[in-house]
């Protein structure tokens, strides 16, 4: 198998991430992050100390091990601001080189703000607006458009930057910070756009946000805000005393809580300096970027949710190629979907098959859970539940209970009706086909008018039984036509 691992050697933390593959939409199968602070207490000196050293040079040696234990042939490893930043970092890039059998690549932070907007756009490939990076020691931003990355900037205003290793404040950061965000020359031609916000203490605001108001979900990956409530969230919390970020601690660990106030001040800073319209989480960056620029063209062009579901149902499914065949076979009963529809629709034929093999009890709860609480790449918390809706009437779940409060509180009602339509439509579709290919190749269905009809060829006649004529049925209330099965 084409394994890929990036090894990350932040401000903070040492990371690394081993993907199954360089598909689209790939696999993660190990994933370790050891807290060095590499950045902290570099001082007026900016030397990294050498206790935070240590321990990343243990860390990356395990890391050296396990790679070979797990037959990684490719690996990117990449140092960033801290690294970047010391004086001593040469001699440390040296030490990994020697003590750990590394080679290290140091990268600027033009070029950590252009991977960590890739990274952004290999999870949210509509993704259009600003991406700020926020690290220990320094801040990326990026313009992000459908063709790119432009306009890249570092800045060296990480909360660590500020921080003894004790964690006590050894300067005044907001000077810096506002003298640096006020520098943006390119700010005002990109103000109402979103703001993509990556990094861990930017993804902890946002998990805040979601306990205090009992969102549905507790995925910060796409998880938006408008612009009115990251503004006060923001504005609260980098007042906060160490006593009243206490009330966190539970959800958000100490160390994070310790940057929380500096990250909230730099995050209400930029929304207001680029007038930002909403404020959208994304869980993915710099190690996604070096992930998708690994990638070759033609796979970095596919749609990553599309590929995700495929991937999902070749593992759990039992027709993983059934998909396109059924989406071709509903089809007349939605002329009118836009392509964003069209899209998500797409995705629940593919997954059509994936609960099949759950206790018939569970089947629509597991597939909904499935969809709700996965990780399909290049969705929205929207799309997640639109899919996870539809699963769940496939599979015989009713909309309107207590089983769907959470998939239908982030849903319009119009998209609970299309779920609907959408989930009766497959649920006719698999028992007629038996989940296969060939089973669909034996009816199809038209509309004419107000009605809708399932025609049968004449060899296949007994394809059509009491359950199937059943579901039909339900199909064509749905839409509020009549029906009417023809045996051709």
């Amino acid at each position: 198998m084409n394994k890929f691992a990036v090894i990350d050697i932040g401000s903070n933390s040492v990371r690394l991430v081993v993907y199954e593959s360089l598909r689209r939409a790939p696999y993660v199968i190990f994933n370790e992050k050891i807290l060095c602070g590499l950045g902290g207490g570099l001082g007026t000196e900016m030397l990294m100390q050498s206790e935070p050293m240590d321990r990343a040079l243990e860390s990356l040696r395990r890391f050296r091990l396990m790679l070979d234990k797990m037959d990684v042939k490719k690996c990117r490893v990449v140092a960033t601001s801290a690294v970047r930043e010391a004086k001593n970092g040469p001699d440390f890039v040296e030490r990994i080189r020697k003590e750990a059998g590394l080679e290290v690549s140091v990268i600027p932070g033009e070029e950590e703000a252009r991977l960590s907007g890739l990274g952004v756009l290999c999870a949210l490939p509509r993704a259009n607006g600003i991406m700020g990076d926020l690290g220990g020691g320094s801040l990326e931003l990026a313009h992000l458009r459908d063709d790119g990355v432009t306009d890249k900037v570092s800045f060296a205003i990480g909360p660590l930057k500020y921080l003894s290793l004790e964690g006590r404040t050894i300067a005044s950061p907001r000077k810096d910070i506002d003298a640096a965000i006020a520098s943006l020359d390119w700010a005002s031609a990109h103000t109402d756009e979103n703001f993509y916000a990556v990094g861990g203490a930017w993804r902890a605001i946002a998990k805040i946000h979601i306990m205090e108001n009992n969102y549905a979900l507790k995925n910060v990956h796409h998880y938006i805000m408008t612009r009115e409530e990251a503004l006060k969230l923001t504005d609260r919390l980098s007042k906060m005393h160490s006593v009243e970020l206490g009330r966190y601690r539970m959800q958000i660990s100490s160390r994070r809580l310790r940057v929380l106030p500096l990250a909230a001040y730099i995050l209400n800073r930029l929304l207001k300096k680029l007038k930002a319209k909403r404020l959208v989480t994304s869980g993915y960056g710099l190690r996604e970027g070096l992930l998708y620029e690994a990638m070759g063209p033609e796979e970095q062009a596919r749609d990553p949710l599309i590929e995700a579901c495929i991937e999902m149902a070749v593992t759990t499914g039992r027709f993983s190629e059934h998909g396109q065949r059924i989406q071709k076979w509903i089809d007349p009963l939605f002329p009118d979907d836009n392509p964003e529809q069209k899209r998500l629709r797409f995705a629940a034929a593919i997954l059509s098959d994936v609960g099949w093999r759950g206790h018939p009890e569970y089947r629509a709860e597991k597939a909904l859970d499935e969809v709700m609480h996965g990780r399909l790449l290049g969705n929205t918390h929207r799309g997640a539940a639109f899919i996870g809706l539809a699963l769940f009437i496939c599979y015989g779940g009713r909309s309107g209970g207590l089983g769907t409060k959470d998939a239908e509180s982030l849903l319009r009602p119009e998209d609970v009706r299309y779920a609907n339509q959408v989930g009766l439509a497959l649920r006719l579709a698999q028992r007629i086909s038996g989940g296969t290919e060939k089973g669909l190749k034996s009816a199809a269905l038209e509309v004419k008018g107000q009605c809708l009809r399932l025609k049968v060829q004449k060899k296949d006649e007994a394809l059509i039984n009491e359950v199937v004529v059943k579901r039909f049925s339900r199909v064509a209330k749905e839409f509020d036509l009549d029906e009417d099965v023809s045996i051709i």
